[in-house]
């Protein structure tokens, strides 16, 4: 049987140190254990980290979905990463909200549906492709002009303020903003939109001002390019800290993609249909998200923060915030018709923040395993020699007698949630 291993600190989620007045955090083991919602989210979580045949994204995609219409014509017709459409599509829905002015009451605050990300992909992979596969069947376009100059940005802002700019080469363009002194004033415009302040600009002959602004921007660029270009403390501590990141790679086990030709015409009324069905269920103007929303939002977010912190916490609650956003998007992609934003709406937004959790934990150099999955797979382990072994099933007293980091029958059943399904 495993032997014991030296005693470590319990496990918990956002912080580690008692609150004030002496009373504990609430453990991860708290958490997981009251919480099915929490369960299958952690769940997601632990399972991008694992090697599998399935595709890491379906964990965000819901079947039956428009996401699902997608990613399944991409995967039967291209070789391209289902990162890449799976995000464009999001993109494309967060563009068509945000022009229609829709907002989110979260917190006493009006979160508009914006997104900003970078999809990171190997040359060739068929980014410009897909984003215009999906432009032309969904009728939303990259409308705002490509930024010659401070001042251009400003003219183009105020007559596209709320559209959506996709941008290739985008490393490039992150480090020519951190680097290129006259390129410093385009940088504060563009993070004055991302904050939603007034953006002005004052001539002697002119004066523009645009109140309110927003863009949903996807940036697609080269992981290399990326890596090269955009340096790990310009990523956390700079402009390129306000994007989300999904590393798309290329699957060459994928069935049927030895010899795409990259055919798309048997699914384009398949997936314009689907992308209809979707803007018809968006009846209303203004969500909030509801109480039980709420919870589940600060549930989820208090196990997907990495435990060992080397993602910082400011870059961890852009992601987090995220999830308010993908919550309205899953809303609609669910078909759901109320404007109230639930548990449900959370978790599957919270499913790609988990995905963006990863992929930053990947970049900003981050490659050790969080403690709660090595104590996921340390209980499997365990599981595993009690069934071969006594042929029968684990117990809560077996992982306390060999798991130092389970302090009681509760700690015992949460971690029995995780890992039997």
């Amino acid at each position: 049987m495993p032997s014991k291993t030296p005693r470590k600190s319990p496990i918990r989620g956002s912080r580690s140190s008692p609150k004030k007045g002496g009373q504990e955090a609430p453990s991860l083991f708290d958490v997981v254990g009251s919480s099915s919602e929490a369960r299958d989210t952690v769940r997601a979580m632990l399972a991008l980290r694992r090697t599998s045949e399935s595709w890491r994204g379906l964990i965000a995609t819901p079947p039956g979905s428009l996401l699902e219409t997608v990613v399944a014509a991409f995967r039967s017709q291209t070789d391209i990463p289902l990162e890449i459409p799976f995000m464009a599509t999001l993109h494309l829905l967060s563009a068509h909200l945000l022009a229609q002015d829709v907002v989110v009451e979260f917190a006493g605050q009006e979160v508009r549906p914006d997104l900003w990300s970078v999809v990171l992909a190997d040359s060739g992979s068929g980014k410009t492709y897909a984003t215009n596969q999906l432009q032309k069947v969904t009728g939303v376009e990259s409308s705002f002009p490509e930024p010659a100059s401070a001042a251009k940005f400003v003219e183009d802002l105020k007559s596209h303020n709320r559209s959506l700019w996709i941008r290739d080469e985008f490393a490039q363009f992150l480090k020519s903003l951190e680097q290129q002194q006259h390129l410093a004033e385009l940088k504060d415009y563009l993070l004055r939109v991302y904050d939603g302040k007034l953006v002005e600009r004052n001539t002697k002959k002119s004066s523009i001002t645009v109140s309110d602004p927003a863009l949903t921007i996807l940036g697609m660029t080269v992981l290399e390019s990326f890596q090269k270009h955009v340096s790990t403390e310009a990523m956390l501590d700079g402009f390129a800290a306000r994007f989300s990141y999904v590393i798309a790679r290329r699957d060459p086990e994928r069935p049927g993609t030895a010899f795409p030709i990259y055919d798309m015409r048997g699914h384009q009324d398949r997936i314009k249909n689907a992308w209809e069905k979707v803007i018809k269920s968006a009846v209303h103007q203004r969500y909030h998200v509801g109480p039980d929303g709420e919870e589940a939002f600060k549930e989820a977010f208090s196990l997907l923060f990495p435990v060992n912190a080397e993602v910082p916490l400011a870059f961890f609650r852009r992601i987090m915030f995220r999830g308010v956003r993908y919550a309205l998007l899953y809303h609609l992609l669910l078909g759901r018709e109320g404007q109230e934003l639930d548990a449900q709406d959370m978790g599957w937004g919270a499913r790609v923040c988990a995905l963006h959790v990863q992929d930053a934990a990947e970049l900003v150099g981050n490659h050790g395993l969080p403690d709660l999955e090595k104590l996921c797979r340390r209980a499997e382990e365990i599981r595993d020699t009690i069934r071969s072994q006594e042929d029968r099933d684990i117990t809560p007293r077996d992982l306390i007698r060999h798991l130092n980091a389970i302090r009681n029958a509760n700690d015992a059943r949460a971690v029995l949630s995780m890992i039997n399904t």
